[in-house]
């Protein structure tokens, strides 16, 4: 069968993972080097592809003193991964979107090793899902 003549079916778009970090290491929160490794290296981790590098920005703590820490972005072809520290309530809030599925626990544990939160808050979902693919072969 030609891709012409394939079937357009409705399929999940995405998966969307929240994850809520508290209590973390402040010095990773705290650090745009670590939150730019942690949102360079994750794509690949789980199998995505990143368009650029990531884009990190410190937040300045004497302006902005109850929101200090890194906000950063990673745009990859499957949609993007986002972090926002705030280092003096030591709370990371990441999310990680993606078309692509990929292992939510691989993700959970390069967090707690990267962060060293003592508890994360977790929601998951799925995105889409009236979402009608072109190519469903495309997408899994």
């Amino acid at each position: 069968m030609s891709r012409h003549t394939k079937t357009k079916e409705r399929r999940i778009f995405g998966y969307h993972l929240a994850l809520d970090c508290y209590e973390c290491d402040p010095k990773a929160l705290d650090s745009v080097e670590v939150c730019y490794k942690y949102l360079d290296e994750l794509p690949e981790l789980i199998g995505v592809n990143k368009q650029s590098p990531p884009f990190v920005i410190y937040t300045d703590p004497v302006k902005y003193p109850d929101k200090a820490g890194i906000s950063g972005w990673v745009p990859i072809v499957e949609s993007g991964l986002s972090i926002h520290t705030i280092t003096p309530t030591l709370f990371a809030s990441i999310d990680i979107y993606s078309c692509k599925k990929y292992d939510i626990e691989f993700v959970k544990e390069y967090t707690r090793k990267i962060f060293h939160p003592k508890k994360i808050e977790e929601k998951f979902f799925t995105r889409g899902e009236e979402y009608i693919h072109p190519d469903p072969d495309s997408f899994s």
